[in-house]
């Protein structure tokens, strides 16, 4: 065989093959949470401290209403807003964190109504011994004998 049999490889005959063209992925937005199962759900923002403070308004009501009133108020401002957050996209919210907010709402109603009751129990005592009474343990022991005789 002789040189001549095969054609030599020249850059006229042969040219270098092209690289491929390069395609850029197609942009898709992101998958809204209501697709695949709700993945990339999240806590209500208020879920923890409504359900801190229905605790702490039930255990603060007996102290003559006033701070168990003001943080189940507080207690039920929150919730509401989480409430309405829930409703306008149940799908972007874990259920837990709206279960947490509801027992906090649920104690911040149970937590108003016990301290509306003990004010107007404070108020009636008020007003039946006078507020001279309550400032005098010995009087106030003498109108509660009084009271137990009759």
């Amino acid at each position: 065989m002789s040189e001549n049999q095969f054609p030599q490889e020249t850059p006229e005959n042969n040219p270098a093959p092209k690289p491929p063209e390069f395609k850029a992925p197609e942009f898709k937005a992101p998958a809204s949470p209501h697709q695949y199962g709700g993945f990339g759900q999240q806590a209500l923002p208020n879920s923890t401290p409504v359900l801190v403070l229905g605790i702490l308004a039930i255990l603060s009501c007996c102290c003559y209403g006033l701070p168990g009133l003001i943080l189940g108020i507080i207690g039920l401002v929150l919730g509401n807003k989480d409430r309405k957050l829930f409703r306008e996209n149940p799908g972007f919210y874990t259920e837990s964190s709206y279960k947490n907010s509801k027992a906090g709402r649920t104690c911040s109603i149970i937590a108003v109504i016990l301290s509306i009751l003990m004010v107007i129990f404070m108020i009636a005592l008020v007003a039946m011994v006078g507020w001279a009474t309550l400032q005098n343990p010995e009087e106030l022991k003498r109108v509660i004998e009084e009271m137990g005789k009759h």
